[in-house]
Formats: C-alpha cells, structure tokens, sequence
C-alpha cells in the first residue's frame, strides 16, 4: 500500500522537495489494481483531478475502484492531525482490507 498524497493529476511545484511523477503520466504502464480513496474537501488532489485521472484509467480499460469521503479533506487516515476523520479512515481501511482480500489472495 502507497499513500502516494497529491499530485495524481497535476506534476508537484518546481523547486519543492517531491520527486514524484503523477499518476496519470504512468497510467498506461499500470499492471495492477489501483484502489484510491480521496477526500471530497481536499484540493491536493482535488476532486476535479479525481475525475481526470478516472477518465484517463476507464480510458485505458485498466482495473480501479475509487471511493470519496465527504467531510474529508486531505490526510484524512492521520491519527495525528487534526484532519483525521475517524468514519472516514475507518470505511477507507475496511476497503483497503477487501481489496487486498480480492487482489492479493490465494
């Protein structure tokens, strides 16, 4: 499992510490199931490029499920900040649970 956090769109600022490519750039050479889980109030990815990078995977027939939380912005799973949505992490973490379940099973 990656928390891969913002830019699955849009390429992180020039200059900044992330050296990360997003993940639309590499959507073509997906061989796995992605599973993403997004908060609806989080501009880093905003729901905007929650959708882009959705038409891009349906585009290109790959496995994905994508799930959005309302009420939740952007790290929403961290227990230590004050943008921890219990409900949210909780649903999210029995859906990460079924997806490996699915995916990564005998």
């Amino acid at each position: 499992m990656d928390c891969y956090g913002a830019f699955v769109v849009a390429a992180p600022p020039e200059g900044g510490p992330f050296k990360m490519k997003p993940v639309v750039d590499r959507a073509v050479d997906l061989r796995c199931p992605l599973l993403g889980l997004f908060g609806a109030d989080d501009t880093y990815p905003s729901p905007e490029e929650v959708a882009e990078l959705e038409k891009v995977l349906k585009g290109l027939g790959k496995t994905y499920e994508f799930h959005t939380y309302e009420g939740a912005g952007h790290a929403f799973f961290n227990t230590d900040r004050t943008s921890f949505r219990p409900e949210a992490a909780l649903d999210g973490w029995q859906r990460v649970f079924e997806w490996f379940a699915k995916y990564l099973s005998d």
